[in-house]
């Protein structure tokens, strides 16, 4: 997750058309395929609504999960509580797929989340700091086509100059086209439809 309101070109805009405060980031590390929701807090409701939604969808593309990891940090968006005896819910939709595991980073390693900061950064150059909102629904709009763009044509040097599409196909061409195309969400706006 990513704390929006410390970037000086979004803040007023942020306050101004009521957009969202926090980023939620998916990045799968091999590819760099990405995906993004958006939220006004911070809470591990939002997180494990942005699981189910992103699980759901690479289920739907037939991506077998069985010897997967899902990593965060700490977060209590993520863990709950840290005095916590139990698992968090987020962990348990997690590893309700069958082989999936999800993965705490250890406190302070921040190393270890350098692809989801890395696109952080990158969200932040190229889109907070320079695009201008007129609402909510531009907001996700302009987002949408960023992470389209970013999944299916942003070359990527630190990948061998490919985008997550191509890298993908690479490793299994049979892939179900619709995987890269998961659009960005208000969590606010998956809560009612849940709930």
């Amino acid at each position: 997750t990513k704390d929006l309101s410390d970037i000086p070109e979004y803040w007023p805009q942020m306050k101004n058309l009521q957009l969202p405060r926090y980023q939620y980031t998916f990045r799968e590390v091999t590819s760099g395929l990405l995906f993004m929701a958006f939220a006004d807090t911070l809470s591990l409701t939002y997180s494990t609504l942005f699981a189910q939604y992103i699980l759901q969808h690479l289920q739907q593309c037939g991506v077998d999960l069985s010897q997967a990891t899902w990593q965060t940090d700490n977060g209590s968006e993520f863990i709950g509580s840290w005095q916590a005896k139990h698992d968090s819910r987020f962990t348990q939709v997690v590893q309700a797929i069958p082989g999936l595991q999800h993965r705490t980073i250890p406190p302070g390693a921040h190393r270890f989340q350098a692809d989801v900061e890395t696109v952080h950064n990158l969200v932040e150059i190229e889109v907070l700091e320079i695009e201008s909102f007129l609402h909510r629904n531009n907001f996700l709009d302009k987002f949408t086509t960023y992470q389209l763009w970013f999944n299916l044509a942003r070359k990527n040097r630190g990948k061998e100059n490919k985008n997550p599409w191509q890298l993908i196909l690479e490793k299994n061409p049979q892939a179900d086209p619709r995987l890269p195309l998961l659009p960005p969400v208000f969590l606010e706006d998956l809560f009612k439809i849940n709930y």
